[in-house]
């Protein structure tokens, strides 16, 4: 069994924080010094009472004030690592009697080598600064304005405007002294609502040291068909019963499409469309709440066309089913008791079935 496997990282488990064994940097027991120490000894470490790390690795040297008169040791005695800072905020307690048993395993030195000066433990804590709340809020802002933007080009709205608003600042943090990066999670795609989360992750020095979520108000406001007045089912859509208004869409289902008509501002040059739900005063016309009125529909009175070879028989027809161009309905010629297919081929117009 290695000494990694029998020696714990000197910092143990204290104070809520946990340090991580840095076992494979330390390697073998280090050569005993060839200088003469006139029997005095070989190693001086003086305790600092606490410190405060800026690195991810903590090393003896940064917790202690080492000495000796072998240059070699003293070098490899300082770099030996005692583990993983602990996280902002947080402290751990280095005792000198642990970080003997430590010491001694990985230098090959006797504890009579070793001398011992400054405080019996050194606690140990991870510098830091503190990241403004704002400058979390400001790139979360930013790359939620930039989805929703997308989101309104995607979906054809007209002259869209957004409005965010932040309803969880970020408060101001300590995080790591360091190289800040904010950066924010892509995640997956979000239906658009009116309230949305963002997270942005802290990351220092290329670490990452928190997630921060970023909650927002959305509103989406874009010209959209309105109806001015209570639609019937089954009634046809006119231009004074439409008018084209500015409301907010961010609430609006992702599969209730805006009509056509709002990319137009016109609904004269619409195909006649008939209203399929009961839409009361106000509300905003989506494709749901319509359908496509028939080319013909039952009961009109039709031109029909019976063609036999070169020759074209027009007569007048009554429709006895809706249907749209291209589709068969059936028909009653005038004066006949007969009934036949035809297909329609216009507003109308009907040509016979062979």
């Amino acid at each position: 069994m290695n000494a990694c496997s029998t020696v714990g990282s000197p910092f143990g488990v204290k104070l809520g924080a946990s340090m991580a064994l840095a076992c494979g940097l330390a390697g073998t027991a280090m050569a005993v010094p060839t200088v003469d120490t006139q029997g005095g000894p070989w190693l001086r470490i003086e305790m600092r009472p606490q410190v405060q790390v800026r690195q991810t690795l903590v090393r003896l040297g940064d917790v202690a004030l080492l000495t000796s008169p072998d240059l070699a040791l003293l070098k490899r005695a300082m770099s030996i690592p005692l583990g993983q800072a602990p996280r902002a905020g947080e402290t751990v307690q280095l005792e000198s009697e642990r970080l003997g048993y430590w010491l001694r395993t990985r230098t090959g030195l006797q504890q009579d080598q070793i001398q011992w000066e400054g405080a019996t433990a050194t606690t140990v804590g991870t510098a830091t600064r503190e990241l403004p709340g704002e400058e979390v809020l400001a790139p979360a802002r930013a790359a939620l304005l930039a989805r929703i933007k997308d989101a309104a080009r995607q979906r054809g709205l007209l002259q869209p405007r957004i409005e965010l608003e932040a309803v969880s600042v970020p408060g101001n943090m300590q995080v790591p002294v360091g190289e800040i990066v904010l950066r924010v999670r892509p995640g997956t795609p979000q239906a658009l609502n009116r309230h949305m989360l963002i997270w942005v992750d802290v990351f220092v020095a290329e670490q990452h040291v928190r997630a921060v979520p970023v909650r927002f108000d959305v509103g989406l406001f874009a010209l959209a068909p309105v109806a001015t007045r209570e639609l019937a089912i089954g009634s046809a859509i006119e231009s004074d019963g439409i008018a084209l208004r500015e409301v907010d869409v961010a609430g609006l289902p992702e599969t209730a499409s805006l009509v056509a008509w709002a990319g137009d501002q016109t609904v004269e040059a619409k195909a006649p469309s008939l209203v399929r739900r009961h839409t009361p005063a106000g509300s905003v016309i989506t494709e749901d709440r319509l359908q496509r009125a028939p080319t013909v529909a039952r009961g009109d009175w039709v031109s029909l066309v019976t063609r036999n070879g070169l020759l074209s028989l027009e007569s007048r027809a009554e429709v006895l089913q809706d249907g749209q161009v291209g589709q068969v309905v059936r028909a009653r010629p005038v004066n006949g008791t007969g009934v036949l297919l035809a297909r329609v081929v216009g507003p109308g117009q009907l040509e016979s079935q062979p």
